[in-house]
């Protein structure tokens, strides 16, 4: 129990032959056991030569190799779980689907061998880069869409992820119909990350709107194993909100736990537009265009706030505008549609909102865009609905080839009072140009100056 001597040989060059040092009990059984481990080790002999690189490399690759085994070994044993994992999943669709208790037991087991020798220990800090790309879902026991699956549809599932932005998208693919949820994630730890989902859009053909998660949806991945062409995720709602929830899709405490669903996902090319660079810039479109309705909320399409407002929701649409992903928005089909006037400069409508239509208070403003017989096949109709009445203009619509710019000149006028509706002359002409259009929001810029920040009607 006392403390004892301990002599340290050193066979280093200009070194001294003998150290004499006292240590602990504890430490003097640690080095014992240190010396039973190595003794039989001939890279560690005592009366070795003066060391050399390749003798230093010799004791690394023989320790290693008592703890780990062989490097080759290894990796050969472990492409073969992988192999058989992807295989035994295959024989249930991509993404698999309705595995069976026992199969499922299999599948978990596998994983569980993959993740006990998890290469990439710090795949959410140091390791990032090693999540970036566009990576296929091989199987997810999580609710839908994560899953790969609507209702009794399978389709593809991806998620492709930009490390260096630290943003994703999970893209399912059903024919035509794509749902798209961009999210955002940060480290909680060298092997685990806190995802905060941003937008959700369900698109048709390339049509439809994007829904805006309420704040603190959220979950937890557990980066369990992550290597070049393979990943196993354990995720979890862990303390988040969950939409899921809120709509009575699952129990209320399912999924609570951070390691309560699996995600297998193996490497793959993607689709072209799946880059980092594209994903980068559209999250950055999601992002600006919640800043800009945020601006928007609250303000009666403009009537209300101050300068200080208005100067906000300009500046937050020039910096939208300047991620425009539609080229020669004018003449894209895009343009065509219902849309809401949700923020405007007109003094106008101004106008109309604050004050209403002799006594009537505005309910409503839109702008239609739609095909007609005409000699540039298009109609412009802008309406003002009251609670009780109507103010409509119908203009002739003849937009530009190139660019975001469409011509109109005011061809009809007509307002209606309660039971008693007037035509009324149309007077005027003009342009707007559109600065940002996509399948929900639309930013244009009149000839007088005016903003309007306008919204897909669906």
């Amino acid at each position: 129990q006392r403390p004892r001597t301990w002599k340290l040989w050193t066979p280093w060059p200009n070194q001294p032959r003998c150290r004499v040092k006292e240590v602990s009990p504890r430490t003097y059984m640690h080095m014992h056991m240190l010396i039973l481990f190595l003794a039989p080790c001939p890279a560690m002999s005592l009366r070795a030569p003066t060391p050399t690189p390749r003798r230093g490399f010799d004791i690394a690759t023989e320790l290693l190799q008592r703890v780990g085994g062989s490097f080759e070994l290894r990796r050969d044993a472990d492409d073969a779980v992988k192999a058989d994992l992807l295989q035994t999943l295959s024989e249930y669709g991509v993404p698999a689907k309705g595995l069976p208790t026992s199969v499922y037991e299999r599948v978990d087991a596998l994983c569980r061998k993959l993740e006990a020798r998890n290469p990439t220990l710090r795949a959410a800090t140091a390791d990032v880069a090693s999540l970036e790309g566009s990576w296929c879902v091989r199987y997810s026991d999580a609710p839908p869409p994560s899953n790969g699956a609507l209702g009794p549809f399978m389709g593809e599932a991806r998620q492709i992820i930009d490390s260096v932005a630290k943003t994703y998208e999970n893209r399912l693919d059903l024919g035509p119909l794509r749902i798209s949820l961009l999210a955002s994630f940060k480290a909680r730890d060298a092997g685990s990350l806190r995802v905060a989902f941003e937008s959700i859009s369900p698109s048709l053909f390339g049509l439809g709107p994007t829904i805006v998660f309420p704040p603190g949806t959220e979950r937890t991945w557990l980066l369990t194993y992550t290597d070049a062409d393979l990943r196993i995720v354990r995720a979890g709602v862990d303390g988040g909100r969950s939409t899921a929830r809120d709509l009575g899709v699952i129990k209320e405490s399912e999924g609570e736990a951070a390691d309560s669903y699996l995600f297998v996902l193996s490497k793959d090319d993607g689709p072209p537009s799946a880059t980092p660079l594209a994903l980068g810039a559209a999250f950055d479109r999601a992002t600006r265009k919640k800043e800009l309705l945020a601006l928007c909320r609250g303000l009666e399409r403009g009537a209300r706030g101050d300068e200080a407002d208005k100067a906000r929701v300009a500046a937050a649409m020039e910096a939208l505008a300047t991620l425009n992903p539609t080229p020669n928005p004018a003449s894209s089909l895009l343009l065509q549609g219902t849309w809401e006037v949700v923020w405007t400069t007109e003094s106008e409508l101004l106008f109309l909102t604050e004050k209403g239509f002799f006594g009537l208070p505005c309910l409503s403003t839109s702008q239609t865009i739609a095909p007609a017989d005409t000699a540039t096949g298009l109609e412009l109709r802008n309406t003002v609905d009251f609670d009780g009445g109507f103010l409509r203009v119908g203009s002739s619509c003849a937009p530009e080839p190139t660019g975001g710019r469409v011509n109109f000149a005011f061809e009809s006028c007509a307002a209606r009072w309660r039971d008693m509706e007037v035509p009324l002359p149309p007077v005027g002409a003009g342009w707007f140009e559109v600065l940002y259009l996509d399948d929900t929001i639309r930013l244009a810029r009149d000839s007088r100056g005016d903003l309007q920040v306008c919204l897909r009607q669906m």
